[in-house]
Formats: structure tokens, C-alpha cells, sequence
């Protein structure tokens, strides 16, 4: 693998060549920029973790950072609240919590998705989610009533360790959690506040398995189906995911390379500006709102999941923010430019 040593790479400038070539729609060059890359002997670690630690496997661009140096409160600010307990800080955690909606975008360990509709009651359900038999990156990605965390095990229910309260009923979250979840992806869990708050867990801007992915979608896009197909089957059967290979073409390949990039890109920064470059932001993101549960714990130690709105209103996302308006400051300075007719 290619290691970090200070400087921005040819790896990483055509790493993001390849990204910012599909936001410009020349699928030619986001093509030949991902094979640069993927000709550098850059390589797909064995497990999921490695490329957020530094220079680790399949990380290709990071920001580091260290004691001495520069540090960050993602962690502290992230954390679940039980973490809490190890220290005395204001900042307690909580501030992002996945939703069921992402949890429901996770496939099975043996590919295909679970019927969440017995868990879509507001009346509550006995019957346990069946997170254990989502795949590795869901696990990877998002923390869960019941899941282990540093030594411990995650209670994200009514009166539990990390809590559960009602959405915008509390002026601070005091690190619960009113979807039930938590984000475990890019939190250190060796980071122990008992010892320090400081935070020096690198941010991975790029990985290879991004590239990977834009690569897929640069080769559907220029109707090479079996290069498309391959890429995409690369990332869902190597051995950190073990999913089973797809045979899909036309339309139902390309959704299945917004399924790869959605979960395998979770919290990266990704989805949201690919929804946008895709034209889907104005249907998906409106008429909707988010969910999560409220678990109690009952006195026989079973747990009731009620599947609750984390939303006041639904959502929306007018066509018209495909585009930015240009800044008044520049209309003023330039007469002889006008506003986008979006934005009149």
C-alpha cells in the first residue's frame, strides 16, 4: 500500500480527478483517472477499519493529526452518551444520529434486504431487529441498542446507559439519542476520556474503494456493462464485506451502484452531493420524514421498539437548489451579468 508522508500524491490528485469528473459528466476522463489510480498498487485492506487509521490500507488521501500538533473533539462530539461516564466535559455527545432509514439501506449478510415493516408500528413491537444478521458494514457503520462498545454494551433505550429522548422536547441531548442510534464509523473506540478528550484519529477524504466505485459508475455510463458490473462486484465480495456477486445490467445496475456508494460511503460526505448530480434530491428529499425507535425496557428485561418520527414536518428540496444563486455582491460589482431564473 501506498503510506502517507506529508504530501498531497499523484494517487490523490487523480483520486479526486475521478470524483469531480462525475460531477462534470465526462465519464472518459473519471474512467481513466480511476484506472490511474487503480494501476498504483494501491490495495484493498482485509478489514474494514484500516483505511481510518493512518496510512492505512486503501486510504489515499488523509489528514493526520497528533497530540503534539492538532487535534479534534469528533469523538467527544459523536460518541454515544454512556461515554459520558469516563469523563467530565460539556460536550457529551449525540450530536449525529443515523437514522432507521439508513439502517433499513444495509442488505443482509447474505445479500438482499430484511422486511422492516413489523417494526413500522407506533404501537410498538416485541419482536428483536434483526441486526445480527445485517452485513459487516453495517455493524462498522452505526452503533445499536444491544451492540458492544468499548468493553460495554450499548443502551440506547428509555432510562438506558446512552438514552433515548423525544426529538426537539430537550434543549441539549445530553449524548442521547432520538433515533436509538449511534454513528460508530470514524469515532475512535480506543479513544478512552478517562485519559483525554483530544481526539487524533486521521479524516480519509479518499479511499480506494470510492475510486473503485466511480469507476463503475464512469464505465455504466459509457455502456461498458462488464467492467461496471466487475467494479461494483469488487467492492460488495471482497472478504470485509463477503456479500454475494450481482449479475445486473441497464437500470437495475446502475441502482445498484447507488446502493454500493450509499452504504459503503455512509458519513463520508458523499450522499448528499450525489443525489444532487443524479437529479433524485427533489424526489427522494420531499413529501418524507425520518424515523427512529424509542425502545423501553420492560420489567421482564424484553425490550418494545415504537417506531417514531424525528421529523416535525416533512421535508423538502426544490428543484431549484440544484443550482446556487449568484451573490448579490456580484451582481452589483459585474451589471452586465444577471441572476439565475431559478433564483428571480
Amino acid at each position: 500500500s501506498i503510506k502517507p508522508n506529508g504530501r498531497l500524491t499523484s494517487g490523490a490528485a487523480y483520486a479526486l480527478l475521478s470524483r469531480v469528473m462525475l460531477f462534470a459528466e465526462r465519464w472518459s476522463d473519471a474512467k481513466a483517472a480511476a484506472e490511474k489510480v487503480m494501476e498504483m498498487g494501491y490495495s484493498m485492506p482485509s478489514d474494514l477499519e484500516t483505511p481510518y487509521t493512518v496510512g492505512g490500507e486503501g486510504a489515499i488521501f488523509q489528514f493526520c493529526f497528533d497530540l503534539t500538533a492538532q487535534t479534534h473533539q469528533f469523538d467527544c462530539y459523536y460518541s454515544p452518551g454512556g461515554d459520558k461516564a469516563e469523563y467530565n466535559n460539556p460536550i457529551s455527545g449525540g450530536y449525529g444520529c443515523p437514522t432507521q432509514e439508513m439502517v433499513e439501506s444495509f442488505e443482509l449478510a447474505t445479500g438482499g434486504k430484511p422486511d422492516w415493516t413489523p417494526w413500522h408500528t407506533e404501537h410498538g413491537t416485541q419482536d428483536t431487529p434483526p441486526y445480527d444478521e445485517l452485513e459487516p458494514r453495517f455493524h462498522h457503520t452505526i452503533l445499536y441498542n444491544g451492540a458492544d462498545w468499548k468493553d460495554r454494551t450499548i443502551e440506547s433505550y428509555v432510562g438506558g446507559a446512552d438514552g433515548w429522548l423525544e426529538w426537539m422536547k430537550n434543549d441539549m441531548c445530553d449524548g442521547k439519542s432520538a433515533t436509538s442510534y449511534y454513528l460508530r464509523k470514524l469515532v475512535d473506540e480506543e479513544n478512552y476520556f478517562a485519559n483525554s478528550t483530544k481526539c487524533t484519529k486521521p479524516f480519509t477524504f479518499i479511499r480506494l474503494a470510492e475510486v473503485v466505485l466511480n469507476y463503475a459508475e464512469a464505465c455504466y455510463r459509457l455502456n461498458d456493462n462488464g467492467n461496471a458490473l466487475a467494479a461494483v462486484n469488487e467492492i460488495r465480495t471482497r472478504p470485509a464485506v463477503g456479500l454475494p456477486a450481482i449479475n445486473k445490467s441497464g437500470e437495475e445496475l446502475m441502482e445498484a451502484i447507488r446502493q454500493e456508494r450509499k452504504v459503503e460511503l455512509a458519513y463520508e460526505g458523499q450522499y448528499y452531493g450525489d443525489m444532487r448530480r443524479w437529479n433524485l434530491a427533489h424526489t427522494a428529499f420531499t413529501g418524507v420524514r425520518a424515523h427512529g425507535f424509542k425502545i423501553v425496557k420492560e420489567a421482564n428485561g424484553s425490550f418494545t421498539y415504537y417506531y417514531v418520527e424525528v421529523d416535525d414536518q416533512n421535508r423538502n428540496f426544490p428543484q431549484k437548489l440544484y443550482t446556487l444563486p449568484v451573490p448579490q455582491s456580484e451582481l452589483e460589482n459585474n451589471k452586465l451579468m444577471s441572476q439565475d431564473n431559478a433564483w428571480n
